[in-house]
């Protein structure tokens, strides 16, 4: 599969996870809501570890390199996101305002760390693309 393939199937995942806290917002603490979701996600990616391994996967390497670091601070974001995320569902947002101001927002700021840290870049069409997404969610977002 290429890259667009996954991107589909992680757009249909991440579809059913938003869809999912929603339909849990009130009912779930946020904290436990996070646990158990991040949690089992824990555990699917250590059976694709083990399966991909043939089941001889070892660490290698000093957890104090940087990479290490990196990953246990992305962890942290993601457990922190799963519960900020559920409570901006159980303060009232709507699954139709709250996940595409989200997404947007995600977008942009991976759009400016990729121009000015990882020097990649970005055509006309690009820019326009986010500006148009920005003023889109300032639009969808705006108090009637």
């Amino acid at each position: 599969m290429n890259w667009f393939q996954f991107s589909l199937i992680t757009i249909i995942l991440y579809g059913i996870h938003d869809i999912l806290l929603k339909q849990l917002s009130g009912t779930v603490n946020s904290t436990v809501s996070s646990l158990a979701i991040n949690g089992s996600a824990a555990l699917v990616l250590l059976l694709y570890l083990l399966v991909q391994s043939g089941g001889k996967w070892r660490f290698q390497g000093s957890i104090f390199q940087m990479n290490t670091v990196y990953l246990v601070v992305a962890g942290v974001a993601l457990g922190v996101a799963t519960i900020t995320f559920m409570n901006a569902f159980n303060r009232g947002g709507n699954l139709s305002i709250v996940v595409p101001v989200v997404y947007t927002g995600v977008i942009g700021i991976c759009m400016l760390v990729s121009v000015l840290f990882f020097r990649e870049s970005m055509d006309w069409r690009q820019l326009m693309g986010a500006c148009l997404a920005v003023v889109g969610i300032f639009l969808m977002s705006w108090p009637t």
